[in-house]
Parts: C-alpha cells; structure tokens; sequence
C-alpha cells in the first residue's frame, strides 16, 4: 500500500495534481486565464442576448431567486471575484448607468473580442501588439462610423422629420 502512495518523481508536476488540472506559466499564462475567466462571463450572459434570448435563473448569496434575461441583473447578482471577470462586470454596470441598455452587448462584443485575442495570443502575438491592433481597428471604426448614417434628425418634435 505504502507503494502505491509514494510520488511518481518522473511524472513531475502532473503526477501531484489531479486528472484535468490546467498549469500555465509565465505573463502568457497569467493572460490566458484572464481571458478564459471573462470569456465565462461572456458565455455565461451571451445566450440572454436580443429578443429570443433565454432567462436566467441566479440564485445570490442571500438565497434570493432571480429569474431574467436583463445582463445588468445578472451581472447584479452574480458573484464575481476574478479581476478580469469583475472588469467586465463594471463595464456592464457603466453601460447601465449611463445608457439604460446595451449592457448584455458590452459583455458579449467584449467576449468575443478576447476570443479573438486569444487566437492571436496563441499565435505567438505579444500583448501590445495585439492591443496596437485593436486600438488602429478603433481609430479606423471612428473614421469611418460618421460616414454611415442613412438620416439625421434636427428636431425630434417635429413631425415631419419622424415620418
């Protein structure tokens, strides 16, 4: 019996953790899983998205049962301690209170852009360049973003502008 306890010396790190265990190491591991965690969130609110979207049943601390679809609830209610996570989290919040709306669309645009960023990570991309990419893909998105209205509207009480 006392054999089958002994550690397996060769089988190093993976013979002390369980089956499925998960080690990263470095500044790309350390990314990796914070973008693993706020991706979680991502698909977690995801599939509440737009007007078929599901309800979610979040059951809080207190053992209060909340049934919705509205993200800024969940997100609410959820609890979340991953710094990543947490930081979505606020956006969503943000989204709120300054908008009414849109938070389920913060989360989710944010989500799969981290997917994306994830394949680039994987690729062997540094962190800043990939966030130099991001930020010339936004200063590209404001150039262009003015030029697709197909109407604007000077006074919203006036009748014949709403027809």
């Amino acid at each position: 019996m006392a054999q089958s306890m002994a550690l397996n010396s060769a089988a190093g790190l993976s013979g002390m953790l369980k089956d499925g265990h998960r080690h990263y190491e470095g500044v790309e591991g350390a990314v990796l899983r914070n973008v693993e965690a706020a991706k979680d969130l991502s698909r977690i609110i995801s599939s509440s998205l737009g007007p078929n979207g599901m309800n979610k049943l979040v059951v809080n601390h207190l053992g209060k049962i909340v049934v919705t679809s509205d993200c800024a609830a969940i997100v609410r209610e959820l609890e979340i301690e991953h710094p990543a996570a947490r930081m979505l989290s606020m956006a969503s919040e943000t989204q709120d209170k300054e908008c009414g709306d849109g938070t389920n669309l913060t989360v989710s645009f944010a989500g799969e852009l981290l997917t994306k960023t994830e394949d680039l990570i994987r690729m062997g991309l540094h962190t800043s360049e990939i966030i130099a990419g991001y930020r010339a893909a936004a200063d590209r998105l404001f150039e262009i973003l003015p030029t697709l209205t197909c109407a604007e509207m000077g006074d919203a009480r006036s009748k014949d502008e709403l027809i």
